[in-house]
C-alpha cells in the first residue's frame, strides 16, 4: 500500500507509508523488504505534508504521527533491504522526521521532549556531514530558547546556524532566516541596538528574492512572516506601537496555508495593543485569533500567547463591554 494524507476535520491524520516485499519474496515467503525509489519518494512526500499542515493547523495533533513515522522510518534503515544509495535517503529522511517532530512538539508545548528531538537531529547532521539538517536544527532550538527565557542561548544557537549555512553556501532566504532568529535572541535580552543591526540583515537578504536552491523549510519565512517576526521583536523591546502596526501589516498579509503562523500574529498583536492601551485593537485581533481556534488551528503555543492577552485585558474587564466578553471567549479556548 502506498502512503494515504488527509485532512479530517479540524487537524490531520497522516497514514505510514507500508512497503510492498517483492514478488520474489513475496513468493518465497520470506518477510523481507526492499524499499525502492518510489518508496523513497512516498517517505519524503509524507515528511513534506506534515510540514505543510503544521504550518496550516498547528503542531497539537501532528507529534504522535510524525513520531510514528520516524519510527516507521528508522525500523526500515535498521532491517529493510536496500542499496547503499537509498540507505542515504532514508537517512536524511529520518533526520529530517527527527527535527520536524521536535517542531511540532515545541508547538505543542512539549518542550523537554523538543529538545530531545533537536538534540538528536543535530546529532544526525553533524555525524552524516548533512549542514543544511544542522542549519534547520539549530534554527528551530534558537526559536525555541527564546520563548524559554534563554535570550544568549538563542543568539548563540543563531550564529552557529549561520556559520554552518556558509559552509554550505546557503541561499539569502536561510541567511534572512538566521538573521531573524538572533534577531529575536537579542530582542528578549532587551539589546536593541544587536537586535536593529540584525533585522536590518535579514531584510537585505530577503530582499535578494527567492532561489531554486532554497530548501522546502526555508519557504514559509514569505512577507509577511517576516513583518511578524520583526514585529515580535519590536514588542519584545517594548516597542509597542511600531510592534503593532508591524503585526497588524502582517496578519493583512498572510496566507491561508499559513494560518497557524497568522493566529500567533494576531496573538501578538493583541498583546502589543493592549500595552499600547489600544483595547479596542487587542480585542479584535484577540477574536480573530480565535475564530482560527474554531476553524481547526491546534497550537498549544498560540494558546499561551492568547493567556497572556487575557491577562492583560484583565484590568478593563470590569465593566460590562468588549474587553470583559472576549476575557470570557480567552477562557472558554484556553481552559
Amino acid at each position: 500500500m502506498k502512503r494515504r494524507s488527509a485532512l479530517i476535520g479540524a487537524g490531520a491524520a497522516v497514514s505510514l507509508p507500508w512497503l510492498t516485499p517483492s514478488r520474489a519474496s513475496a513468493r518465497s515467503g520470506a518477510t523481507e523488504i526492499r524499499v525502492t525509489e518510489d518508496d523513497v519518494h512516498e517517505l519524503h512526500q509524507a515528511a513534506a505534508d506534515l510540514d505543510a499542515i503544521d504550518q496550516r493547523f498547528g503542531g497539537d495533533r501532528l507529534w504522535r504521527t510524525a513520531r510514528s513515522h520516524l519510527a516507521w522510518v528508522q525500523h526500515l534503515i535498521d532491517d529493510a533491504t536496500y542499496p547503499e544509495e537509498i540507505g542515504q535517503e532514508l537517512h536524511q529522511i529520518s533526520g529530517q522526521l527527527t527535527t520536524s517532530l521536535g517542531w511540532f512538539c515545541y508547538d505543542a508545548n512539549r518542550q523537554d521532549e523538543a529538545r530531545v528531538y533537536f538534540s538528536e537531529a543535530l546529532n544526525t547532521a553533524l555525524l552524516e556531514n548533512n549542514l543544511p539538517l544542522a542549519t534547520r536544527t539549530l534554527s528551530n532550538m534558537s526559536r525555541q530558547s527564546v520563548d524559554l527565557g534563554r535570550p544568549r542561548e538563542a543568539v548563540r544557537l543563531a550564529k552557529l546556524a549561520t556559520q554552518h549555512a556558509v559552509n554550505w553556501s546557503a541561499p539569502p532566504r536561510v541567511s534572512a532566516l538566521l538573521a531573524i532568529r538572533t534577531a529575536q535572541g537579542y530582542a528578549r535580552a532587551g539589546d536593541e541596538l544587536n537586535a536593529s543591526t540584525a533585522i536590518k540583515r535579514a531584510w537585505r537578504a530577503f530582499d535578494q528574492g527567492p532561489s531554486d536552491r532554497d530548501p522546502e523549510w526555508v519557504l514559509f519565512l514569505n512577507e509577511a512572516e517576516l513583518v511578524c517576526l520583526e514585529g515580535m521583536c519590536r514588542s519584545d523591546l517594548g516597542q509597542n506601537r511600531r510592534a503593532v502596526r508591524l503585526l497588524e501589516r502582517s496578519s493583512t498579509l498572510q496566507d491561508i496555508e499559513h494560518s497557524r503562523n497568522r493566529g500567533m500574529c494576531l496573538a501578538r498583536l493583541a498583546t502589543a495593543a493592549v500595552k499600547d492601551r489600544d483595547v479596542d485593537r487587542s480585542v479584535s485581533a484577540a477574536r480573530e485569533s480565535l475564530r482560527l481556534i474554531d476553524g481547526g488551528q491546534s497550537s498549544t503555543r498560540n494558546r499561551l500567547q492568547l493567556a497572556v492577552v487575557r491577562d492583560s485585558l484583565a484590568p478593563y474587564g470590569n465593566r460590562p463591554g468588549q474587553a470583559r466578553d472576549t476575557i470570557e471567549l480567552l477562557n472558554q479556548h484556553i481552559a
